[in-house]
């Protein structure tokens, strides 16, 4: 099917080091026309104070400006769909005006609603669910929690790297030992000061997230807390490390992680927290290792370490996976548009 005819209205964080951009970029890259929403324009995250008013208790005030904005755009085009990332601050009388002009409506939602994280901004979305035209998932158990309040079309598409940023360096030295990018969340501070206190080896952390956790673990001489790394530095970060870490949010209730496909699209040896899905993709000692707790991982680091031909091994086993799977932005996206317009 061709898009080429769509119009699309991309209502979102539109920060171009994150996951959203990406996404609206593969939009754009198949429709006629795609215009873009920046949340942050409206709801500013940069004041503390309103953003946080604004997160908890989706207070109208806060909100009016960003709805406004949207109910203007729909007036001046004449659009397909209106794809949502992350609606937490989306007025039901918004989402009744674009019913009304017969727009189909897209939620996609990365974070999970449902989950044991307690985030505090779910409110608002939760009572709308029922007004978008169209849900999409990345967790399948996302699809009984959403029909149980009277979701209607739901689409799954699957996890996946980015094929512009996440691709493998060739001749990159591997500097890094064990590296670990991302989150705090769940019980990875403890995990990685355990694992700190039973390694000689240095991990190395990116995360703006993690500087606060600077006095618990910053005194500890292995572990390095770094700044957050985007786009081609976040690569070459991947490509230059012997062990990339990975973690599953259970808090999310997630059964998979962004940051291992992106691993393994960048060709780096795959250690990550077991999970029953995770292996149904990347076969355990063929195309990725898993660990079940700090004794388990501990002991894997220093064998694959020192056994370096097992690791470069498994590591472009993987790779090869990865490109056999073919699951990139451009990909799911394409994926997502043919169910949403069939």
């Amino acid at each position: 099917m061709d898009f080429a005819s769509k119009k699309v209205l991309f209502v979102g964080d539109c920060n171009p080091n994150g996951y959203i951009y990406l996404r609206s970029e593969s939009i754009k890259r198949i429709v006629k026309k795609m215009d873009l929403i920046d949340v942050n324009e409206y709801i500013n995250p940069s004041d503390r104070f309103q953003f946080s008013l604004a997160y908890r208790f989706q207070l109208s005030i806060f909100l009016k400006k960003f709805n406004n904005a949207i109910i203007k755009k729909i007036n001046e085009c004449a659009y397909d769909l209106i794809w949502f990332e992350k609606p937490i601050f989306i007025f039901e009388e918004t989402l009744q005006v674009i019913h009304q002009m017969g727009i189909k409506t897209v939620s996609y939602n990365p974070d999970n609603p449902f989950g044991t994280r307690h985030d505090g901004c779910w409110d608002l979305y939760l009572k709308n669910i029922k007004y978008f035209s169209h849900h999409i998932i990345s967790r399948r158990s996302n699809y009984k929690d959403l029909k149980s309040l009277n979701a209607k079309d739901i689409i799954y598409i699957p996890l996946c790297s980015e094929k512009r940023i996440h691709f493998k360096d060739e001749n990159i030295k591997k500097e890094l030992e064990v590296t670990f990018i991302g989150t705090p969340y769940d019980s990875r501070l403890e995990f990685i000061d355990l694992l700190s206190r039973h390694l000689k080896t240095s991990i190395h952390v990116f995360s703006a997230e993690w500087r606060k956790f600077n006095k618990k673990i910053g005194s500890r001489s292995n572990v390095i807390i770094n700044d957050a790394v985007y786009n081609s530095k976040y690569r070459s970060i991947i490509n230059k490390s012997k062990i990339m870490l990975g973690f599953i949010t259970r808090s999310n209730k997630d059964d998979l992680s962004f940051r291992n496909f992106e691993i393994t699209a960048c060709g780096s040896f795959l250690l990550s927290q077991r999970s029953s899905m995770q292996e149904r993709i990347f076969r355990e000692n063929v195309e990725a290792i898993y660990f079940n707790d700090v004794e388990d991982c501990v002991s894997k680091i220093h064998h694959f370490l020192i056994h370096s031909d097992e690791r470069e091994t498994i590591a472009n086993q993987g790779y090869k996976r990865s490109l056999e799977l073919g699951l990139d932005n451009d990909f799911v996206i394409k994926r997502a548009f043919l169910k949403l317009f069939r």
